[in-house]
């Protein structure tokens, strides 16, 4: 793991009191960053048929999806870790001089395959391409617990912000209270799209790493 800051965005004010000494307040932005690795990967994919005949094309697909599921299970994936996305059959037509002509049959069978074997996600989408699937939609990549990393990087964004006002209490010339006198948390968006990289041999995926970001606005009085 891996722990970045994030730039100083502070401000300084000053008030008068009554009893006329001078009291103020120094906000700053505390940024905590946590680097993991992904451990979940949710995988759809999509076995498709075209016939002329709707029944032919229902058939032909249960056909496939069945050896697909097969295959999975081969490879160590169990069946509760399979989801029906979606299932559709719909016409296709053709149109010639204004005219609707129906050409035949989709059949379209989507499933998410949920997986926390990083490695062997290449080796499966070969097996279940060649055996079935015509669509890979997409691969997305995930933490377990995202929320505890999350907490890390609120202590590292708190961590972050005491510094900065420290050092800009300390360039002021002035005493700073420890305790802050407010704590904003400011709304991130935690996790950032995998890095996929593709080679030449097999199918490999690299899921790379993933940021989970944590904002804090936090006021000090001096």
């Amino acid at each position: 793991m891996y722990y970045t800051y994030g730039p100083p965005n502070y401000g300084y004010r000053m008030y008068e009191r009554q009893n006329n000494q001078q009291q103020g307040t120094i906000t700053v932005t505390g940024v905590g960053t946590v680097i993991v690795s992904p451990s979940i990967a949710r995988i759809q994919l999509v076995v498709s048929t075209v016939n002329r005949s709707l029944q032919e094309a229902q058939q032909e697909n249960a056909e496939r999806m069945n050896r697909v599921l097969d295959i999975l299970q081969q490879i160590g994936v169990p069946r509760e870790q399979i989801q029906t996305t979606s299932f559709s059959a719909r016409p296709i037509y053709n149109y010639q001089d204004g005219n609707q002509i129906l050409q035949g049959y989709e059949v379209r069978n989507e499933i998410t395959v949920i997986t926390e074997d990083m490695d062997g996600i290449g080796e499966m989408i070969d097996r279940v391409t060649e055996n079935g699937v015509n669509e890979v939609v997409s691969i997305e990549f995930s933490v377990d617990n995202p929320e505890n990393f999350y907490m890390e990087a609120l202590s590292f964004a708190l961590s972050d912000a005491k510094r900065k006002a420290e050092n800009l209490a300390e360039q002021l010339g002035v005493n700073l209270n420890p305790v802050p006198l407010k704590i904003n948390e400011q709304t991130t968006s935690p996790g950032v799209g995998p890095a996929q990289v593709f080679k030449m041999v097999s199918t490999p995926i690299e899921p790379g790493n993933q940021s989970i970001e944590a904002r804090l606005e936090v006021i000090y009085q001096v």
